[in-house]
């Protein structure tokens, strides 16, 4: 669910209004709108299990930075997102209140309805402000079963990678050695 207004906000006003509000829901500053985090308890679920693998693969390897899920919001290209899993490396700022002045290395957005179009337009306005911050992000997508692979380094005019069920997700540079066999996190279709 979104909450919509007519009249387009800016960043100053977006931060008053999350200053103010009381509440759980978890909301983003998207192109000038507020929009609520919708999810699920089966995205919540993916989402997990790819926090915890890479939880477990940093500390198994040692490697520093910060982990998040979709409770800790970043600044990202004048937006706020909050993701569902994120990874900080250690050479970023990392607070603790507000949303993260510097972006993610790495967003995990899981779609919770692939159908409802108004929250696959605000996913594409995301991974536009994700590519020009510099982020990679992997865009799950449980229903089709796929994962998107959005490199900012890549050419922009060429499609993301997707992976499918039989596919392993291999982590970027700022993960190294991190893999994850998706069917990991496709197994129990709902």
């Amino acid at each position: 669910m979104a909450v919509r207004d007519l009249t387009l906000l800016t960043a100053a006003d977006f931060d008053n209004f999350i200053a103010d509000h009381v509440g759980d829901e978890i909301y983003e500053f998207v192109d000038g709108k507020v929009v609520q985090v919708p999810s699920n308890p089966w995205v919540s679920k993916i989402a997990g299990i790819i926090f915890s693998l890479i939880w477990m693969h940093l500390q198994q390897n040692n490697l520093p930075g910060n982990l998040t899920t979709a409770d800790g919001g970043f600044m990202v290209n004048g937006q706020r997102f909050a993701p569902d899993v994120t990874f900080v490396g250690p050479d970023k700022r990392f607070v603790d209140r507000g949303y993260n002045p510097d972006p993610p290395d790495l967003a995990v957005e899981v779609v919770s309805d692939e159908g409802n179009r108004q929250e696959l337009n605000d996913l594409v306005a995301k991974l536009r402000h994700y590519r020009a911050a510099g982020v990679i992000v992997w865009v799950v997508l449980p229903r089709a079963q796929r994962v998107e692979i959005h490199d900012p380094a890549a050419d922009p005019s060429q499609e993301p990678v997707t992976l499918g069920p039989d596919d392993t997700l291999t982590g970027p540079a700022i993960l190294p050695g991190f893999r994850l066999p998706l069917r990991e996190i496709f197994s129990d279709q709902v």
